[in-house]
């Protein structure tokens, strides 16, 4: 059985009720990728940056080092590297 992502759209193939509304899956999905491409364009410093909405590899532009950084491990603890893979 495949494991199912947080980019996978609902399995259900009827995205409206009767009435031409969009079915809560639908909605949670839709809630859930904009939250993830809100997070994908943040930027600020070094200790400001995010502790949710977390994934290996998601990018934060850190205006105090000058470069983007990535997450290595959601945690506890959250770790950072830079592209090279060293900590920062």
């Amino acid at each position: 059985m495949a494991t199912r992502q947080s980019f996978d759209a609902p399995s259900t193939t009827q995205a409206v009720d009767k009435d031409g509304f969009l079915i809560l899956p639908y909605v949670q999905w839709i809630a859930r990728m904009t939250s993830i491409g809100q997070a994908a364009q943040q930027s600020g410093t070094t200790a400001n940056r995010p502790t949710s909405v977390l994934w290996i590899g998601r990018q934060y532009y850190d205006t105090t080092l000058g470069y983007p950084v990535f997450v290595h491990s959601v945690g506890p603890p959250v770790v950072w590297h830079n592209a090279a893979g060293a900590p920062v």
